[in-house]
């Protein structure tokens, strides 16, 4: 009998899965991701595997956020590793990046990562074939990978199949971390239909799902798209801005971009960067995504460090350097919340007050509130201490308030909406077992709309 086992599950970030089964006489097991715990999860220390006593014959990865792949590391290096194309190419721009920075304390255990991530023997990538990807065969597995919309690009489900000791096989689907409100969150449930089930041919046993929105049911989950609208509309009323946003979320980074080509200036408007880093990043996406989709294309971007240069291909009969030209037509940059980044603020401050622009400039902050809020709110409607909070993000946003900057709080969620979750549940139908993880509220998969025989399936961590 196939055995499933799952690590930190009963937590958000730093879910561990591990399949085994017996073949031809000898237990054989995969691992789903090796990530770190995120900030709040209380624990002061990430659970070690056992790789010596229990040995893994590969370790998956569903995407490459820190809270999946963040402790690559540890993993034996006899142990091969199968990632997405474009994730591992992201992963390792974060880490050669990491690896040459001066504010960076271990830069050298980036390099070492950056150099694990070139290894072609140890990573292996999902090979795509037409509209799907090539199964991928090891002792006592088949496992398939589906691409899922996800705030991470190149984020992956998988669906293993697994030998039994009377020649059946035990199929599990592996969720990873999912959602539909994205541009490609449609194709969910199709793809369940047709690719796992096979239009009614093949059952599923064993569901392992994801349900980080559990405990954040009372949460709007704004589309991407809806998103990108509201954003336009702001854009269109505030010339200058700045925004906050991971290096990593294409689908926003996309959504804020094309808002910015929707103002009423007839050319858009640049999104400038704080770093070199995070043009590769835009590079990586355009090359990548936006071969399937113009959305993803970012083709007017440049550097805050150049703020003082006069770019090139200029017909002004005066050129103008980036600043004057961000000063007259408007922009929409990308900053961190961190003192270098600060001083980019200042100079559009400043130059509201010396009256060049006429407004001061705004904050779009879209990543988790959870980051920035001294309390969060329960599931009752009581206020909880949160324990994700990052006080130096607070203070930053405190500062710019403070100077007159006024912030907008605009984001939406890398995971599925309670809704979605009901629906994956009832159209995957596992005969056998139901795990939740990577969330703090399994127990409350019990009072989701589904069917009665599928709640008495539901399995929850201890």
């Amino acid at each position: 009998m196939s055995e499933i086992r799952i690590f930190q599950g009963n937590q958000i970030g730093g879910c561990v899965t591990v399949i085994s089964t017996v073949y031809k006489g000898e237990v054989h097991r995969i691992m789903i991701d090796y990530g770190s715990s995120l900030p709040g999860s209380g624990r002061e220390e990430d659970f070690k595997y056992p790789w010596k006593d229990e040995p893994v014959d590969a370790v998956f990865f569903t995407h490459y956020h820190g809270d999946h792949s963040g402790r690559l590391m540890e993993i034996p290096e006899e142990i091969p590793l199968y990632m997405g194309a474009t994730a591992r190419r992201v992963m390792l721009n974060i880490h050669e990046a990491l690896g040459k920075s001066e504010r960076t304390k271990d830069a050298a255990e980036h390099r070492k990562e950056a150099a694990l991530l070139k290894d072609k023997k140890r990573i292996h990538e999902f090979k795509r074939i037409v509209s799907h990807y090539e199964t991928i065969k090891l002792p006592g597995f088949n496992i398939e990978p589906y691409s899922v919309d996800h705030s991470a690009y190149d984020a992956y489900m998988f669906l293993i199949e697994a030998e039994e000791i009377d020649g059946k096989k035990y199929r599990i689907l592996h969720t990873g971390d999912f959602r539909g409100h994205g541009r490609r969150g449609k194709v969910m449930l199709p793809i369940i239909e047709s690719y796992v089930h096979r239009f009614g041919d093949r059952k599923v046993d064993a569901l392992v799902i994801e349900g980080t929105m559990m405990s954040r049911s009372g949460e709007e989950v704004l589309s991407e798209t809806d998103m990108q609208i509201e954003a336009a509309r702001y854009l269109h009323q505030h010339k200058w801005a700045f925004l906050i946003c991971s290096s990593t979320n294409l689908d926003s980074l996309a959504s804020f971009y094309q808002a910015a080509q929707m103002t009423d200036r007839r050319y858009g408007r640049y999104m400038y960067v704080y770093s070199e880093y995070f043009s590769k990043q835009l590079e990586l996406f355009t090359k990548t995504a936006g071969s399937f989709t113009d959305v993803y294309k970012f083709e007017k971007v440049a550097r805050l460090s150049d703020m003082d240069n006069i770019p090139p291909g200029q017909k002004n009969a005066t050129p103008m350097t980036q600043r004057e030209m961000m000063e007259k037509f408007g922009f929409l940059a990308i900053i961190k919340p961190e003192d270098f980044c600060e001083a980019y603020i200042d100079m559009f401050v400043d130059a509201y007050k010396a009256g060049r622009i006429d407004e001061p400039p705004v904050l779009i902050y879209s990543m988790w509130e959870g980051y920035v809020r001294e309390y969060l709110t329960g599931k009752n409607g009581e206020s909880l201490p949160n324990k994700a909070k990052n006080d130096q993000w607070i203070s930053f946003l405190e500062r710019q308030e403070k100077k007159g900057v006024k912030i907008n709080y605009l984001h939406t969620s890398g995971h599925a909406s309670v809704k979605l979750l009901t629906d994956v549940i009832n159209a995957v139908d596992p005969q056998d077992k139901i795990y939740p993880m990577h969330t703090e509220c399994a127990e409350d998969f019990k009072e989701l709309a589904i069917k009665e025989e599928l709640k008495d399936r539901i399995t929850t961590l201890a």
